[in-house]
């Protein structure tokens, strides 16, 4: 169950940075930005939902799991946000100076 979660949890971190810097970004530099910052905020998000299922139901996660894919998610869903940011900054309509 904490795979599958950490799995879903680089998709969602892809998405937030592609449609984030899809809207926000002016440059590129500011597109990887954006995308590894949502990647940290979907990595906290992981932790924070697993660390609360685990009260809710007890001996239903493992603890050892939760800790092993948090500290890969701390290095993956930036990377995985900062793909989907700049992708989304690549996709973004130019801006309209007037």
């Amino acid at each position: 169950m904490e795979t599958i979660a950490a799995i879903v949890d680089c998709a969602v971190a892809t998405g937030l940075g592609f449609h984030l810097a899809r809207l926000w970004a002016p440059t590129a530099v500011w597109a990887l930005l954006i995308g590894v910052v949502s990647g940290g905020i979907c990595a906290v998000a992981y932790f924070g939902t697993t660390v609360l299922a685990g009260e809710l139901m007890p001996h239903a996660l493992d603890a050892g799991k939760i800790g092993f894919w948090f500290l890969m998610l701390i290095f993956a869903a930036p990377v995985c946000g900062a793909l989907g940011g700049f992708a989304g900054y690549r996709r973004a309509p130019p801006l309209n100076p007037f």
